[in-house]
């Protein structure tokens, strides 16, 4: 089999983290004594947390609070911060993790949202967002990299914009992390960044989080509450981090493979792992172009895109295609519109969808010319 789908969902722990885990599980009765306590349980937190932390260039490891992924944090974020009242720019290229919550916002007369459109490519033009600020513009909301068409949006000249008016800045960051680098000078800040372990992070499913700045934190109303082991004699939450967004009993086996996958992601390097990626994508790309009927969305530049490229091929159903190269070579693809359908009416791919191709840490060099050859039988 070739995994091509990592932009849905790593295909397989790494053997540390198994080991781990192997380790963990196996001490099933001590563990159990210990997290009566809460005792391992936080000291594996902790472990997350500084390695989260140090990923997205954050320097206290308790702004980061764990999730069950980037749909419970975004969803957390902006029910927490949006009031009635309040007007949020996105983009046209924004999964539902964060389409869905802003709609519902709206449809309820809650929200006002606008929507930033992209080019066809998934390329924004920064400048629209500070056309489209009013004077109760209270958040911006965009995805670091579309999940459609891997363009890398200008996230950080944007948030810059945003700051300048005193918007609130909420980046979704479940294409990214792990894969691009959030660099200390230059690099991506936001409010609140939303994560998610089981892509390039590389850890269980289940396991995701937020990156909450001071402002956000202040402002953000808990949208989930319950027990958390601190101020119990208070009916409220606790108003300080994290234990303000993390009621109830953690995913304490998830965090501990998201704390080791992290871990090994800082000591290869997000550089290195992003160099190899657009290695894979710029053999990819100029692969494609000597393919006759095969159409390329998104951005064609390996440098502004992640490691991930959809196309249709004309005369072809998306998921025929999907279905072809999984029975004639075993290459694993995603087709149709990948929960993004604003991304797809922006590529004009709308209603059909495309074949997406998204590769890794564990993609080989090799893997890419034996995919490029069964789209050429095709």
């Amino acid at each position: 089999m070739i995994y091509a789908n990592y932009a849905a969902t790593s295909p397989a722990l790494s053997p540390a983290v198994i080991e781990t885990l192997r380790e963990y599980l196996g001490g099933t009765h001590l563990n159990a004594a210990r997290n009566f306590e809460g005792l391992e349980a936080g000291a594996t937190a902790l472990r997350a947390r500084k390695a989260v932390a140090k990923l997205f260039n954050v320097a206290d490891p308790l702004k980061a609070v764990f999730t069950s992924g980037a749909t419970l944090s975004l969803n957390m974020a902006i029910n927490g911060l949006l009031k009635e009242g309040d007007h949020v720019i996105s983009t046209s290229v924004e999964h539902n993790a964060a389409a869905r919550p802003l709609e519902a916002l709206q449809k309820n007369d809650i929200i006002e949202t606008d929507w930033l459109p992209c080019a066809a490519d998934g390329s924004l033009d920064t400048e629209t967002v500070r056309k489209a600020i009013r004077k109760n513009t209270r958040a911006l909301v965009m995805s670091h990299a579309s999940n459609v068409l891997g363009t890398v949006l200008p996230v950080a000249e944007c948030f810059g914009i945003a700051r300048e008016y005193g918007i609130l800045t909420i980046l979704d960051a479940a294409q990214t992390g792990g894969v691009l680098p959030f660099e200390a000078d230059g690099g991506v800040t936001a409010d609140v960044i939303a994560f998610t372990g089981h892509k390039g992070l590389g850890a269980l499913a289940g396991t995701g989080g937020l990156v909450i700045g001071e402002k956000a934190a202040a402002q953000m109303r808990p949208w989930i509450r319950g027990g958390t082991g601190s101020v119990s004699q208070s009916l409220n939450m606790p108003q300080f981090l994290p234990d303000k967004f993390e009621p109830g009993t953690q995913n304490t086996i998830g965090i501990l493979s998201l704390a080791v996958s992290v871990e090994e992601i800082l000591s290869v390097g997000v550089e290195n792992i992003r160099e190899h990626e657009r290695s894979l994508t710029a053999r990819f790309l100029a692969g494609l172009r000597e393919i006759k009927k095969i159409t390329v969305h998104g951005i064609l530049d390996p440098d502004r895109c992640t490691a991930l490229v959809s196309i249709a091929v004309r005369g072809y159903d998306a998921g025929e295609v999907s279905r072809r190269l999984f029975e004639n070579r075993g290459i694993v693809t995603r087709s149709g519109l990948h929960c993004s359908p604003l991304a797809h009416k922006t590529a004009g791919t709308y209603p059909h969808g495309t074949v997406r191709f998204s590769f890794g840490r564990g993609t080989a060099m090799e893997e890419i010319d034996t995919i490029l050859e069964a789209l050429s039988e095709l």
